[in-house]
């Protein structure tokens, strides 16, 4: 009877909770797969920043609003705001969210991020006991929460039913994931969406940022339809060519094979996204794949842009967390908690750093490719593409910094790199993290070259 009865309690939650799964994204109409897109610019002119927001929940999305309100109040020599420097955002899970809500509503919305966002207490609705039974069938159908608990709640209370066409035209912002099945990363940008035949600018910005927040076990995956079957538009040759390229980075020729996995209907009609830390928690792998893509020496960026560029500074704002616990003064070492935590943050770091390598060397091999480029232009292309009196086709420089706690006083970093992953934190912590990134901004050798 006691079997019975437990089997019935299963079955009616189970009929009361079924997770929805509908896919967020539809297909591409034939008029816009024919049509061809034009170069877009990213509006680069002289020195530039990028910036990387990762990963780390709440914590990630209050330090890079303080990265982001630091920049709009620090001036050039011309009086200009730095933040009108910033051509291009990617980020990921926390990150994500402070990403599309600058790209959303730009430098003006800013100080009103944290009232729409940061000062709610979201982590209290959510599912997380493990005393309920129901949370236990939430579990074993892909995640404690599901779409009612992230993007619906994203959608109300954020971004108010905007979709990925709303979002600002300056600077470019990349929403990152991971897809479960391939491990590869995924990101809400033109190269995936081709490969899957599908409407980028169609897609709910709280959809977007829901998948890039997606903690397995904690949320369930967003599902992605892959309109492969029947799409008349082949995959670019760039894809088997970065296959196959032994020389090529290893994220690369993964996220190569699952474009090459979303065209084939036998294999995956649908992708399920989940958060973007799990395959890479600074988001810049997006674009070492966006890099391949474009098929020229100068892209992502236009022809223009490449030919006005003078210096590109990327920022990684990296709120990662410190190492935390005793047990590495005790002989016993860590007991089973310590030990899930310890493993989890190596599982998070391992790709991360793998990633930031591979974009590092990216970038290198980026100069260079553009110098050669602005080289080969005539005068006359180069001056129709927006070179001024004096340009040299060699001065162009990429570098790549990292901001993070590791920048601030002892105290402020060890408080601040105690702050829990968690989608609320207490006001405090808040008022802390905020400042910390203001600070580690103003502070930045190569932020202060933009204001002398």
């Amino acid at each position: 009877m006691r079997i019975a009865a437990l089997s019935l309690l299963a079955l009616t939650t189970a009929c009361a909770g079924l997770p929805d799964t509908h896919p967020i994204n539809q297909p591409l109409a034939i008029a816009s797969i024919a049509a061809t897109a034009p170069e877009s610019d990213f509006g680069v002119d002289g020195d530039v920043v990028a910036l990387a927001l990762s990963g780390g929940g709440a914590r990630a999305a209050s330090f890079s609003l303080g990265v982001l309100q630091q920049l709009r109040d620090m001036r050039d020599p011309g009086g200009k705001p730095l933040i009108d420097r910033v051509a291009l955002v990617t980020g990921v899970s926390g990150g994500s969210i402070t990403a599309a809500w600058f790209g959303q509503h730009g430098p003006a919305g800013l100080d009103d991020m944290r009232k729409a966002i940061l000062d709610k207490d979201w982590q209290s609705q959510l599912n997380t006991t493990w005393i309920s039974p129901q949370n236990w069938d939430r579990l074993m159908q892909g995640g404690l929460n599901g779409p009612d608990k992230l993007s619906i709640w994203l959608d109300k209370e954020v971004f108010h039913g905007a979709r990925m066409r709303d979002m600002q035209s300056r600077p470019r912002i990349i929403i990152n994931a991971t897809d479960l099945y391939s491990g590869a990363p995924f990101a809400f940008a033109e190269p995936w969406f081709q490969a899957i035949c599908s409407d980028l600018d169609d897609v709910s910005l709280a959809d977007a940022v829901s998948a890039s927040m997606s903690v397995p076990v904690a949320f369930r995956p967003v599902v992605v339809k892959s309109y492969a079957q029947g799409c008349p538009s082949p995959l670019p040759d760039w894809v088997g060519k970065a296959e196959h390229d032994r020389t090529a980075p290893v994220l690369l020729r993964e996220t190569a094979r699952s474009f090459r996995y979303y065209r084939e209907p036998e294999r995956m009609a649908y992708l399920h996204l989940t958060d973007g830390g799990v395959a890479d928690n600074f988001g810049v792998s997006s674009l070492v794949t966006m890099r391949a893509a474009s098929q020229t020496l100068y892209g992502p960026f236009s022809a223009r842009d490449a030919v006005k560029l003078h210096r590109l500074t990327f920022f990684i704002v990296n709120a990662e967390r410190s190492a935390e616990g005793d047990w590495a003064l005790k002989q016993a070492g860590p007991d089973g908690p310590q030990l899930v935590e310890a493993l989890l943050g190596i599982a998070t770091n391992a790709p991360k750093r793998a990633a930031a390598d591979a974009f590092a060397n990216t970038l290198a091999r980026w100069q260079l490719d553009l110098i050669n480029w602005r080289c080969s232009l005539t005068p006359n292309e180069a001056i129709g593409l927006g070179a001024g009196a004096g340009w040299n086709c060699k001065d162009v420089e990429i570098r790549l910094d990292m901001i993070s706690f590791a920048d601030l006083s002892d105290k402020r970093f060890a408080d601040l790199g105690k702050a829990a992953t968690a989608v609320s934190l207490p006001k405090e912590t808040i008022d802390n993290l905020i400042a910390g990134g203001r600070e580690a901004i103003a502070s930045n050798p190569e932020i202060l070259k933009f204001t002398r």
